[in-house]
């Protein structure tokens, strides 16, 4: 039972405890973050899972139907298109499928434009099912999120938003701005120390388009965007990409720190 007189603790708290006892010198403080996510994911899966079983799904099976619900009508879509959709491989989807085509929840056809692959539809029945499903399993994620306020729940959203852009926005996704591709901060660590540099984070300038307002400021590939005024850039979301005028950015080139004036508006600004 945790101790109020000392504070609420959850079970991080004590494996940060040891480690700070046992190796001082650890830097072990992003243990609290990413230890923590992975707890919390465990729990939510449990919950979540419950709902499903009670229809002899799983949550994987769910999936599957959110994804073809979500296309619209017919509710289908090519076989390795929902395959992509879900991160899971050939084989593991047929078998997935298999099951649920039995059940008479989804059905595969021929696709007309690739006599190789097959579309998948969601049937009546699977449509019926995905609406018994729904409101229960959303009423059970509301029901996971009691302790956070509303407020706190749109702040996590928005930090864990720029946490998950940082994995999906890069190399042939990554986001493209006023005349600049950028790699997010995890990314420009990694390049910067892997030949020398500081370890400093920011977005990286990997592309400049000719004529941009990029290229008319002077920004070039190899650059690290670290400001924006006093801002402190992380994602693309600090550099405010809405805004119109001037913007001053503060920038590493090498090691060498340099204050360069960019107007988005010389040109169409791309977006991420």
């Amino acid at each position: 039972m945790a101790d109020t007189d000392k504070g609420i603790h959850d079970s991080v708290d004590a494996v940060l405890e040891q480690w700070r006892r046992e190796r001082p010198d650890l830097p072990v403080a992003p243990v609290g973050v990413i230890t923590r996510l992975a707890r919390v994911r465990t729990h939510l899966d449990t919950a979540l899972a419950e709902v499903f079983a009670g229809f002899d799904l799983t949550p994987a099976d769910f999936q599957a139907l959110v994804n073809l619900r979500r296309a619209g009508a017919p509710y289908q879509l090519g076989q390795a298109r929902l395959m992509a959709a879900l991160g899971l491989t050939s084989g593991t989807v047929s078998v997935r499928l298999t099951r649920l085509e039995q059940r008479g929840i989804v059905i595969r056809e021929p696709d007309p434009d690739d006599k190789r692959s097959h579309t998948v539809r969601l049937t009546g029945k699977g449509l019926e099912l995905f609406d018994r499903i729904a409101p229960l399993h959303l009423a059970g994620e509301e029901l996971l999120l009691s302790a956070l306020t509303p407020d706190e729940q749109t702040r996590l959203a928005a930090l864990l938003r720029k946490l998950l852009t940082s994995f999906e926005h890069t190399g042939p996704h990554a986001t493209r701005l006023w005349g600049m591709t950028l790699e997010p901060a995890r990314i420009a660590r990694r390049r910067r120390t892997a030949v020398g540099l500081s370890d400093h984070p920011g977005l990286l300038v990997t592309a400049i388009t000719p004529d941009g307002p990029a290229a008319h400021a002077g920004i070039r590939p190899g650059d690290l965007l670290t400001h924006r005024d006093t801002v402190e850039i992380r994602t693309c979301e600090d550099l405010n990409p809405t805004t119109s005028g001037p913007v001053i950015l503060r920038i590493l080139r090498a090691e060498q720190p340099l204050d360069i004036t960019i107007d988005p508006d010389q040109s169409a600004s791309e977006n991420p």
